[in-house]
């Protein structure tokens, strides 16, 4: 066995690929996976975040708004 750590999802599978990541705090946010590391750090491009419900802060609505390219650090679950 090498010393050498490995993430647990296999994220290269998705790269270049359309995501759905949930990020803590309940934030949900769309786009498409550039790039990771193995801290889970991720690079979306094109990045849409669905608006959370005003009345239930814990449901989204199918409100949106433009993001464009963000970097996220180590808060992220990700769906394809």
């Amino acid at each position: 066995m090498s010393g050498r750590k490995e993430t647990v999802l296999d994220l290269a599978k998705f790269v270049d690929k359309g995501v759905q990541v949930k990020l803590t705090g309940g934030r949900q946010v769309t786009g498409t996976l550039k790039g990771y590391d193995q801290l889970l750090n991720l690079v979306l491009d094109e990045a849409i975040e669905f608006l959370r419900d005003p009345d239930d802060p814990l449901k989204t609505t199918d409100q949106t708004r433009p993001l464009g390219l963000i970097g996220n650090c180590c808060d992220a679950g990700v769906s394809s």
